[in-house]
């Protein structure tokens, strides 16, 4: 569960920007070899508009405090195409990319200050380590909101009182007490964020799919979520701004992505007609121009999360226990990622048939690829979540099952 602090105003979180040279390309994915000299790894001939002045070698660009920058931060040269190697930076006091942001100049270059209602940057940062530890949430001295410290995001902390505009029914039995839920249709969910007002602030919207993720906590049951930080939340299906993309070609104007508390997980199952709950999220984040680089050794770095993944997954599909062992014995520092981590690198602006992941940075991914992950549904000691890249899907299954293994670090 995560740490609560209780704040009447909340503090400006400085961040150090480092400066970093830009490349002529805008490729997606980067590539970053492995003959780097005794200050850094210079970039790839191509360039990419994340890194071409090279990377320190200590320090690299792992995770900080739940961002991208480590010990040494990012190293700069005077050239402004490429480096030689580099020299380490000014040590990095924060995160460069996942900060929070207004407009593209409170963004590190080669960043876009963007936020989930803009699909192709549905993605936030996660927290530090393994992505066990949820990060903090600092609950409004109102009780009406909650600020996420490792996204950045502020949330509406009421999940079940009436929603202005709804039409949907209210659960329950009316009394003069009683908290009631009311649900709405795809539409006036959207509306109805774009017209709140609480807490002073006006800059409301429906939350994406990835964004809804940041706050859902698997180890909590029914609802799956932080019950001290979101009392009341119900357990049921609360809508997304993400238009469903992979699921149905045909649906794509007519679904829309939900988001399910009972046990946990997106899916492509909300029909804009349907009565769903809704919960809504304010700001922006600097989101990465090129989000994947591909480093030597048959890894990727994802700049956004810090998070450096396997290339290529498993060529054979293994139980729970062996995907543990395989993971832990295919490279140093190699796990099993959890649930969160393996939905943080899925595409869901991908057309059906998919896959729903960046088919530059991780080719040769099936759309019948269902991988596992470590974590172990809530209370069971032998089912765990799996996630689908075929119809991008969160399930549980049982851990005696064969799926295939992507590792993370």
């Amino acid at each position: 569960m995560r740490q609560i602090a209780k704040l009447s105003s909340l503090s400006v979180i400085s961040v150090l920007l480092i400066l970093v040279a830009c490349g002529t390309s805008n490729n997606n994915v980067g590539t970053v070899p492995d003959d780097g000299g005794s200050g850094g790894i210079p970039p790839s001939s191509n360039g990419t508009s994340i890194v071409t002045s090279g990377l320190p070698g200590s320090g690299g660009i792992a995770a900080a405090s739940g961002g991208v920058t480590g010990s040494g931060g990012v190293s700069r040269t005077a050239s402004s195409t490429s480096g030689s190697g580099g020299t380490t930076g000014t040590a990095g006091s924060g995160p460069v990319y996942g900060m929070s942001c207004t407009t593209n100049a409170d963004c590190p270059r080669g960043s876009t200050c963007c936020n989930g209602s803009d699909e192709s940057c549905d993605g936030t940062r996660l927290p530090t380590g393994d992505g066990t530890n949820p990060g903090e949430f600092v609950v409004s001295s109102d009780g009406l909101t909650v600020r996420d410290t490792i996204t950045g995001l502020l949330w509406q902390r009421d999940g079940s009182g009436a929603r202005a505009g709804c039409s949907g029914d209210a659960s329950g039995s009316p009394t003069a007490t009683s908290n009631l839920t009311f649900t709405c249709i795809w539409s006036e969910a959207q509306a109805y964020c774009a017209s709140l007002t609480i807490g002073g602030i006006s800059t409301w919207r429906l939350p994406a799919v990835k964004e809804l993720a940041t706050i859902w906590d698997p180890i909590e049951t029914n609802p799956s979520i932080d019950q001290t930080t979101f009392p009341n939340t119900p357990s049921f299906g609360f809508w997304t701004s993400t238009v469903t993309a992979s699921f149905l070609a045909d649906a794509a104007a007519d679904t829309n992505w939900s988001f399910d508390f009972s046990v946990g997980g997106p899916g492509p199952t909300g029909y804009a007609f349907n009565d769903l709950r809704v919960r809504c999220v304010s700001d922006s984040r600097c989101y990465p121009n090129s989000r994947f680089v591909v480093l030597s050794g048959g890894l990727v770095q994802d700049t956004l999360t810090g998070l450096v993944w396997q290339q290529q997954a498993s060529t054979t599909d293994m139980t729970w226990a062996d995907a543990k062992t395989y993971c832990s014995s295919a490279g140093s520092g190699l796990r099993l990622p959890t649930v969160r981590e393996l939905l943080s690198i899925m595409d869901l602006t991908v057309a059906w048939p998919g896959p729903t992941i960046d088919q530059t940075a991780f080719p040769s991914t099936s759309t019948d690829y269902r991988y596992w992950t470590s974590s172990l549904l809530a209370g069971s000691s032998d089912a765990a979540s799996f996630v689908s890249f075929g119809d991008g899907t969160v399930d549980v299954g049982l851990l005696d099952l064969f799926l295939s293994v992507r590792c993370v670090r």
